[in-house]
């Protein structure tokens, strides 16, 4: 594993380097508690004032296409969640965009920015850019375009051989992005998909990405896009990206999606740099010191030594190898490595830029979906949603099958706003870059967060958030039994999906705001 010494972070967080991008996992089969897969996200984004402003939203299928190339049309409907302003509304179409989201046929989907596969980068490496930068799809909008088509892993795969050429889009040749999704489907399918501008390849999630005797992840990563898949409901294992590709495929035009043939390692000035001639399992061609550390540190929470269940990637009191000083809890969201913690002047504050859950993150998502043998055909798919930095923030549930967004959502951004305050020091709650407005403090103060010489949910802001999410655990898991019985239909599904998460939005976001936590 790669060590980052505490004189080292301190050197790192001062100096303005962006640290590039979302962090996302999955997991299914028998890497579950029960089987369901679960899909994790925490995106990061600090180039738009507004991106912070973050809301889910409900969009209602309407048939509509959006070109010659495309198979389905518009026949899901599905709840997303973008941001208010620019980041969130595609530039071409002017549509609001989902940068994570679940339909309601049970198809779960997370994305990260693909910083190995731009235009730039193969440009600046020698090889053709893929992308057609003038008119082609942009990943905001591939993103809402599979949430709105696909309801299995092999449709997201026809939809993407689709748009290679651009799929008959604005009169594209080719899709504008460069972009890493992982998906989920109702019979308990899960793969990843690199993408580029004319090409992409597919890892389907078949095994459990464990650390060799070196405690490096090079276990390969195959393109499967050309081979035969495992039947519904035999997936099973876990993966995970930071921002570069991992799978061993070269394209037609030489272009390789991985490299790695050296240790990549981020020196003391916050340079990734390359040494020696041994694979460790990270793109050697990486630029993104955080892609590179958060990578590894994803890496020890998805490989802790037992089943994962939808708790796991928010908060859940398991055994954790991950987070060594205890062995109490372990949190994938909130993840800002070992605590407690003191600076190198003995004040509790962390520079959190390399980790998981970092100052410019701005939401948190997890999604729970469905098994094979579970009713209403993916209806049962459920978002839990940190609307704000997931380290102050609290989850809360939506289902997408509802078809529509507590009111108490809509400006839960502000709340999260809020106790944002209480731990970093900043005025201008606009983003203006990546050290400049909200993110002029890259440095948590954990008294605030988790109470003086704190772990995780023990005081502070996240003990009574903590406290709120295992109430509302409890109540879903009873609520998910009893709708597991099938007895409803449709119509009554729906009614009483709306209702119990408007009650649950209104009772969660009430106590978190008063630093309470619900009782009974």
């Amino acid at each position: 594993m790669l060590v980052l010494t505490t004189a080292a972070a301190m050197v790192m967080s001062l100096a303005i380097i962006p640290a590039y991008a979302s962090s996302t996992a999955v997991a299914t089969g028998d890497s579950t508690a029960d089987g369901r897969p679960v899909i994790w996200k925490n995106r990061d984004h600090w180039s738009t004032p507004d991106g912070w402003k973050v809301v889910p939203y409900t969009y209602e299928a309407d048939g509509s296409s959006f070109g010659s190339g495309d198979s389905f049309g518009s026949r899901f409907d599905y709840t997303g969640i973008t941001a208010l302003g620019e980041s969130g509304r595609d530039s071409i179409t002017g549509d609001r965009i989902p940068w994570a989201g679940s339909n309601d046929r049970g198809l779960g989907f997370v994305q990260v920015a693909g910083h190995t596969l731009t235009s730039s980068f193969a440009d600046q490496h020698g090889y053709p850019v893929s992308q057609d930068l003038d008119k082609g799809m942009t990943g905001g909008y591939m993103n809402h375009v599979l949430l709105s088509r696909a309801e299995h892993v092999d449709e997201v795969e026809r939809i993407l051989r689709d748009t290679n050429d651009g799929g008959g889009f604005n009169g594209s040749t080719a899709r504008n992005t460069s972009t890493i999704i992982s998906v989920f489907d109702r019979w308990g399918n899960a793969a990843t998909f690199e993408i580029d501008g004319d090409s992409f390849t597919r890892d389907n999630v078949t095994e459990e990405h464990l650390p060799d005797g070196d405690g490096r992840y090079t276990s390969p990563h195959d393109d499967d896009k050309d081979g035969p898949n495992p039947p519904d409901g035999e997936y099973s294992g876990f993966d995970w990206r930071t921002n570069f590709s991992k799978v061993d495929w070269t394209k037609p035009s030489g272009f390789p999606y991985f490299v790695d043939e050296q240790l990549t390692t981020v020196d003391g000035d916050g340079n990734v740099v390359n040494e020696g001639s041994e694979p460790d399992g990270i793109h050697d061609w990486s630029y993104s010191s955080s892609a590179v550390y958060r990578h590894t540190r994803v890496g020890i929470r998805m490989d802790d030594p037992h089943d994962k269940n939808y708790r796991y990637f928010m908060q859940q009191e398991v055994e954790s190898h991950g987070v060594p000083t205890e062995h109490s809890i372990e949190t994938l969201s909130r993840s800002i490595g070992n605590l407690p913690y003191e600076n190198g002047s003995g004040q509790a504050e962390k520079p959190t830029g390399w980790h998981a859950s970092r100052f410019v993150s701005t939401f948190g998502f997890v999604s729970v979906g469905s098994k094979a043998d579970d009713p209403y055909d993916g209806k049962l798919a459920t978002i839990w949603v940190a609307l704000g930095e997931p380290s102050v923030s609290v989850f809360v549930p939506i289902f997408p099958y509802a078809g529509e967004i507590p009111d108490e959502l809509t400006d839960m951004y502000l709340a999260s706003n809020d106790k944002r305050h209480q731990v970093y020091d900043y005025t201008e709650d606009d983003s203006c870059g990546y050290s400049c407005g909200r993110n002029v403090d890259h440095s948590i103060d954990l008294d605030a967060l988790v109470g003086p010489g704190g772990y995780y949910g023990e005081g502070g802001i996240q003990e009574y958030t903590f406290g709120i999410e295992d109430w509302a655990f409890d109540e879903y898991d009873a609520f998910m039994a009893d709708l597991r019985t099938g007895d409803r239909t449709e119509a009554e599904l729906r009614a009483d999906m709306a209702e119990w998460q408007q009650r649950m939005a209104a009772t969660m976001k009430g106590h978190y705001i008063a630093g309470t936590v619900p009782t009974g």
